[in-house]
């Protein structure tokens, strides 16, 4: 059953100065260490200077809080439990979130998502939308042992986040996260059972607010036909494993549904 969510963005949201500042004021005493680390960040990123540079670094540290606190109300899991009861305290830091992953590289190919296999999949041609950021796997590195693919993505502007959070000697073979921005749209394509594991849900990431699909159409596109039959092919050929046995809490859970 499609849902339809309060998206609180645009597509290709830029923060504004009052945003920013609401932000860093609701990140108080976590801002310190977190802007420490995207000091660092900056360092490899093209030239900013002044106000840009400022924004750059708010929007960046809201990226860096949503990928690495572990407790208080800047933890991931506050951020999309008020997007997706729609109480609205943390629209600013999910503006400035949204705001730094234009910044990142983006990520073309299969991204995986974890989670439960309960209840029924959703019917082919039905359009997801997700007020909160959306995280997942790329399908090209290693993926933990013993835990079951739920979702498969086809991701064209997913980005790639490993630039906030690499360490000197971290292990190449570590997670690619992949973080899609709040509000983005996913169309079913299909529920495909690989040759070993539970049915997997095959999504398209949608470009912009996905008004083109908000008539209820079902049929398939070109364009879908193009990205199932991407994800069909990587699933024909498996994914690689690695030692974790559970998938990182952000990239696991329902998609464009209250988790």
């Amino acid at each position: 059953m499609s849902r339809t969510a309060a998206l609180p963005f645009a597509p290709g949201h830029v923060s504004g100065t009052a945003e920013r500042a609401a932000f860093r004021d609701a990140a108080a005493g976590a801002w310190e260490g977190h802007a420490a680390a995207v000091s660092r960040v900056l360092t490899r990123m093209p030239a900013l200077r002044g106000h840009e540079l400022e924004a750059a670094r708010t929007d960046l540290v809201a990226a860096h809080a949503y990928l690495t606190a572990e407790e208080g109300p800047l933890h991931h899991r506050e951020l999309i439990r008020d997007l997706h009861t729609g109480e609205g305290r943390l629209l600013p830091y999910a503006g400035c979130l949204a705001s730094a992953l234009r910044r990142l590289p983006s990520y073309r190919g299969v991204a995986l998502r974890g989670g439960d296999t309960d209840g029924p999949a959703p019917a082919v041609g039905t359009l997801l939308q997700d007020p909160a950021p959306v995280s997942a796997l790329a399908g090209s590195t290693a993926l933990p042992a013993g835990a079951p693919v739920r979702y498969a993505v086809w991701s064209v502007t997913g980005r790639k986040v490993r630039g906030l959070l690499d360490r000197p000697g971290g292990s190449p073979d570590a997670y690619e996260e992949i973080v899609f921005v709040p509000g983005t749209g996913f169309r079913v394509l299909g529920v495909r059972t690989p040759p070993a594991g539970p049915p997997v849900v095959l999504l398209r990431e949608l470009p912009g607010n996905a008004t083109a699909y908000m008539d209820g159409a079902r049929e398939l596109s070109g364009l879908d036909l193009k990205a199932l039959a991407h994800l069909e092919e990587a699933l024909a050929r498996g994914f690689r494993t690695g030692d974790g046995p559970r998938w990182p809490q952000r990239c696991s859970g329902p998609v464009g549904q209250d988790g």
